[in-house]
């Protein structure tokens, strides 16, 4: 049987009033909604605006047929995650060391320094930019190329994307002809290949998937916003050179590489962002990419 949460609920204004609810009822995509869920669902869906304290009462699971399709459903999100986990030893690329993560201040040794019943943890990182899921900024290939600090916000943030699909079981070499007819200007343009199912194994760091040089001076004659990848990396390593890295970044589009996930993306109909922490002097970052679906 299907479930669904019973809840009342109190919301104060904090301008002043409030209003309250007896006996809603929610389809639940699990077994469980926490009362911070419950609120927030809500305050969005009756689009309420400078709302203060919310309390979620009387809250109880039932088992009845549900009504409409769960709003946390997970299998149909809103925003999908588009960056692997960064975690304790990762190794990103053959050559490059892992990150150290650990403790600055642990939560026992915090516990001495608060009053009782108060504890933090600190933690302590230690890597290098070209880590998890990264973007590269000009300055990474370029000396007098925008860094982290200089590339504007709008070129990381809801980027209208496009999916483009080049299975790595089919071709390793991504060619112009994969971006021809296709509506590219202005678009971060996502490489869909595969590859990511390879993810932390040997298989991962071998024979990737890249693009070619003739595709990256079409993509840069199309005047694309940026260019993502769920590979190793968007040229081909067996060469020393980079032209794909080299034709971009020179015209300031962006490199964001090691997506996964792009599967679960349509081809279109989606906005990408990739925004990292703005570092002076640094030319790439790990970042928390993601998609934000549109409605149709």
């Amino acid at each position: 049987m299907e479930k669904r949460v019973e809840f009342d609920f109190e919301i104060e204004f904090t301008n002043g009033g409030g209003i309250q609810g007896q006996g809603f009822r929610l389809d639940l995509a699990g077994d469980s909604i926490s009362d911070e869920e419950l609120a927030s669902y809500i305050v969005e869906d009756m689009q309420l605006l400078m709302v203060g304290p919310v309390r979620i009462l009387n809250k109880r699971i039932i088992e009845e047929p549900h009504k409409r399709r769960p709003f946390n459903d997970p299998q149909d999100p809103t925003c999908i995650d588009l960056s692997h986990t960064i975690e304790d030893g990762l190794v990103t690329y053959k050559g490059l060391p892992a990150p150290v993560i650990c403790d600055f201040l642990s939560r026992e040794a915090s516990r001495e320094l608060y009053a009782p019943g108060t504890e933090f943890q600190i933690g302590k990182i230690e890597m290098v930019a070209n880590t998890g899921t990264y973007i590269d900024c000009p300055f990474h290939r370029y000396e007098d190329g925008k860094d982290l600090s200089e590339v504007t916000l709008e070129a990381f943030v809801d980027l209208e994307g496009i999916v483009i699909r080049a299975p790595y079981q089919e071709q390793l070499a991504i060619g112009r002809s994969f971006f021809e007819g296709k509506e590219l200007r202005g678009r971060a343009v996502l490489v869909h290949t595969g590859w990511d199912e390879h993810w932390n194994t040997d298989a991962y760091f071998e024979n990737n998937p890249f693009i070619t040089e003739e595709a990256a001076q079409y993509l840069e004659s199309c005047g694309v916003k940026l260019v993502g990848i769920d590979s190793l990396n968007i040229d081909d390593t067996r060469i020393n050179s980079r032209p794909v890295h080299s034709t971009l970044l020179a015209r300031e589009i962006l490199i964001v590489e090691h997506l996964c996930r792009l599967n679960r993306l349509p081809d279109e109909g989606f906005l990408f962002t990739a925004a990292p922490p703005k570092f002076k002097g640094v030319g790439t970052f790990p970042v928390r990419a993601m998609a934000k679906l549109l409605n149709d």
